[in-house]
Parts: structure tokens; sequence; C-alpha cells
């Protein structure tokens, strides 16, 4: 697996999570980028927390860009990388 492809996620990943967390009103649990089992309940969270803002109407910021970060970043980790495999679907085409 490629290192720095996955360093780039986790930075992508960090950088969303600043963004999600500074617009939010309330702010979400600490991020451990290196942990798939932190990664994996805050995807949950996150998209627990948008189902009850679409359901009830809060106001908390949109969390497409931060729900793909983390789901990027927990393939890399587990030795998968969605970007090659795109790649080589579109090249099968």
């Amino acid at each position: 697996m490629d290192m720095e492809r996955t360093r780039e996620a986790q930075e992508h990943l960090q950088k969303e999570f600043e963004i999600y967390n500074n617009a939010s009103t309330k702010k979400l649990p600490p991020l451990d980028i290196d942990c798939p089992e932190n990664l994996e309940t805050m995807l949950e969270f996150v998209t627990r927390r948008e189902s009850l803002k679409q359901a009830k109407k809060l106001n908390s910021p949109p969390a497409t860009k931060l729900k793909s970060a983390l789901a990027d970043t927990l393939l890399l980790l587990d030795n998968f990388d969605i970007k090659i495999s795109k790649e080589k679907g579109a090249i099968e085409k």
C-alpha cells in the first residue's frame, strides 16, 4: 500500500474534520486518524447526526465531505485504495 496516499488521505480527513467541527455547534469527539475503530465510530456518529439533523431540521454543517474522507482513510488503513479501483474500472470500460 502506498504510504504517501494514506498520509494524504489522513491529512485531507484532518482538514475536513476541522472544517466540520468548526462549523458545528456541538463538537465531535477527538479524532484518531490511525485507529480504524475510532474512524468507524466517527463515521457512524456523523451519519447518525446527519440523519437526526434531517429529521428534526437541526442546524449543523453538511457532512458529505467528512464522511467521504473518513471512508477513504478507513479503506486505505484496510489496504484498499478506492482511487486505484475507480481508475481501473474506468480503464476497463
